[in-house]
């Protein structure tokens, strides 16, 4: 049998947002190791997704993933100064990095 893990509850003053498109409380939580970006970033350990980025997580659906961050406001704004080519290649490869630093199946975040 698996093991389980807890579901996470975020602390009472903790905003949390969907790492992928930004949408606040997000649902799920998905074990990550820490990497380092394109230009440098550091993401730290577990990765939060909203129903709608899990759902596209879950089908594989990396494509519409990255078409959903793309409606971020944050990717938008950098849309702006990195040009639209650029970002999409930097939201794919950031979700690259993200696959190949998930650790287990995600979990429910109690709400």
């Amino acid at each position: 049998m698996a093991a389980q893990r807890e579901a996470a509850i975020a602390a009472e003053d903790e905003l949390m947002i969907c790492d992928f498109c930004s949408a606040p409380n997000p649902a799920w939580r998905y074990p990550a190791v820490s990497f380092f970006d394109l230009f440098g970033s550091r993401s730290v350990e577990d990765w939060m997704a909203c129903d709608a980025c899990h759902a596209r997580i879950v089908a594989g659906d990396r494509d519409g993933l990255v078409a959903r961050a793309l409606k971020s406001p944050g990717v938008r704004a950098a849309m702006g100064v990195l040009g639209h080519a650029l970002a999409i290649r930097y939201c794919r490869d950031l979700h690259e990095r993200f696959w190949r630093a998930r650790r287990g199946p995600p979990f429910r975040i109690a709400a």
